[in-house]
């Protein structure tokens, strides 16, 4: 079975010899299609089929705007009509359960990396890992805040920059705001424990989720092309 990491990767590379006014246009038009409904296999089939006409009308001297319009967003939207695409709410649940999982592992390895492994170092294994509340609404916080921008950067990708100083100056007060909400919290929840386990298993799933993640890279390197 084609492997959709190692094909991403592949358009990835293969977008790096695009001229570079093709390159933004493509750029766009990536973006749009992430935060569409497509699967990630169809977003990479398409993506692949985007990068052959983009390099054959390099070849013939043709200017992309002029192949598929001035409007790049109304080219995306009728692509994903195209397709139609249907997510069940089961493999929406399933994608978004994996992008909790992968946060929730980064957020212990830099708990653990910055607030536990000193102790371990010195020899101590006795101690539990406490996971408060105020940890929980952070994480909580962190992941629907980076849904809304990534989801936000996607929809208006083709005029992002043309937001004007309003526009900026919200956003800026947006992510003040999440910073202070974040102080809040932790001075105000850090006290209430929701789960207390010995730090053994925090150590035991931080080094599983990472000789995963090696192993993964592993195998993509060797055999790219399969599942």
């Amino acid at each position: 079975m084609t492997n959709i990491k190692s094909i991403r990767d592949e358009n990835r590379q293969l977008s790096q010899n695009l001229k570079k006014e093709n390159q933004e246009i493509y750029t766009d038009l990536v973006c749009y299609l992430r935060v569409s409904n497509l699967s990630d296999m169809e977003q990479e089939e398409i993506i692949s089929d985007l990068l052959r006409m983009f390099f054959d009308w390099e070849k013939q001297g043709k200017a992309v705007n002029e192949m598929i319009g001035e409007d790049y967003k109304q080219f995306a939207d009728d692509i994903i009509a195209a397709v139609n695409p249907q997510k069940s709410i089961l493999k929406k649940s399933k994608e978004y359960f994996v992008i909790i999982f992968n946060a929730l592992c980064y957020l212990l390895t830099i708990d653990f990396a910055f607030l536990y492994l000193p102790k371990i170092v010195k020899g101590d294994l006795s101690f539990v890992y406490n996971y408060s509340l105020s940890m929980a609404l952070r994480g909580i916080l962190l992941f629907v805040a980076a849904i809304c921008i990534v989801t936000y950067i996607g929809k208006n990708s083709f005029s992002l920059s043309y937001i004007s100083k309003p526009a900026r100056f919200l956003i800026g007060c947006c992510a003040a705001g999440f910073i202070v909400i974040s102080v809040f919290i932790t001075r105000i929840f850090s006290d209430e424990i929701l789960v207390s386990i010995n730090i053994s298993y925090i150590i035991a799933i931080v080094a599983v989720f990472w000789l995963y993640k090696g192993i993964q890279r592993f195998a993509l390197s060797k055999n790219p092309r399969t599942k």
